[in-house]
């Protein structure tokens, strides 16, 4: 068992976020560029390599919608009746999906129906 799999997690969480316990003072203090040789070194021990390191940060933000890797997706905008916007957010707190998801769902079965798209 490591280190890590000892740690109680939920002593941990009670004891920081309960006001009336006094933070500890730090050990270290690191600044500038100290901090920042520290923090690579954290993230280099944790991806394990140069390689996965850079393919983590290589994309921020979200990933692309769809096949191509360049660029924003493309974005469409319409009004639907009120009823047809109640049902769609009811079945989107009961799915727990993102409505953006649903709708590009619904959107791809439209066009599969009218093979339009495979």
């Amino acid at each position: 068992m490591t280190d890590r799999e000892k740690i109680d997690y939920d002593a941990l969480e009670a004891r920081l976020t309960d006001p009336a316990v006094p933070l500890e003072a730090p050990l270290e203090v690191r600044t500038g560029a100290a901090a920042a040789q520290f923090g690579r070194d954290f993230m280099l021990r944790e991806y394990g390599s140069e390689e996965a390191l850079a393919s983590a940060m290589r994309r921020p933000g979200r990933p692309r919608v769809g096949a191509e890797q360049n660029g924003a997706s493309p974005v469409v905008r319409g009004a639907i009746p009120a009823a047809d916007y109640e049902a769609l957010d009811a079945f989107v707190k009961r799915s727990g999906k993102k409505q953006s998801a649903i709708v590009r769902e619904a959107v791809h079965e439209y066009l599969v129906g009218r093979k339009l798209v495979s």
